[in-house]
């Protein structure tokens, strides 16, 4: 069974890789869960080593009951004070085995229960900080225009199904020096039919 301490260690370095790919916004609260579950595995570790303590002390019962056989015997005692003590420390130690069963049953039944929170509260982090990530708009590079173009050209009157392809091959242009002439910097958006534009030519 895991160290309770290094299973704490694990779980806090699971949850440090996962702040930094966290946004600025989710990750407060993601921390805030880490650190309620960091508590809930602390109380665990102490209840740990409170049992600990108590197979210690049962323990100890076992050596005494051993020490008044082995005094039982030195005395010369009756086979039956003998029978009734080992008798006695063999039912110590049945209910201390079986104790101790059931205890290690319920620590791993817990951790068990702690890590599927913790994965589940670790997941629904990252699908909240995936869609805030998603739902952010695309800022699209800021486009720079050129004045080098021919300043010599024909206007032309935007018609449906025009593309500056089209329009850069029917009149021997190109398609930069169209955008450069208009400050046209997105094609589908910018480009409307009806439009008046200037179409460079070098001559």
């Amino acid at each position: 069974m895991m160290k309770p301490t290094r299973m704490l260690l694990l779980l806090c370095l699971g949850s440090a890789l996962l702040f930094q790919s966290a946004s600025a916004q989710q990750s407060d609260a993601l921390r805030v869960s880490v650190a309620n579950l960091s508590q809930d595995v602390n109380i665990l570790a102490r209840e740990m080593k409170s049992l600990r303590l108590e197979m210690e002390a049962m323990r100890r019962e076992n050596d005494q009951l051993r020490r008044q056989v082995a005094a039982a015997s030195s005395n010369q005692n009756t086979d039956t004070q003998i029978a009734n003590l080992s008798g006695a420390i063999e039912a110590l130690r049945k209910e201390y085995r079986a104790a101790d069963e059931a205890q290690k049953q319920q620590i791993i039944a817990e951790v068990s229960r702690q890590i599927d929170a913790l994965a589940k509260e670790t997941q629904a982090a990252i699908n909240t900080v995936a869609k805030a990530v998603d739902a952010q708009p695309s800022v699209a590079a800021p486009v720079h225009f050129s004045d080098s173009y021919p300043k010599t050209g024909v206007t032309y009157t935007v018609r449906s199904g025009d593309t500056l392809s089209k329009i850069a091959r029917e009149h021997g242009s190109t398609i930069k020096y169209i955008q450069d002439a208009n400050k046209i910097a997105n094609p589908a958006r910018d480009l409307q039919v009806g439009q008046t534009i200037f179409i460079p030519v070098s001559e």
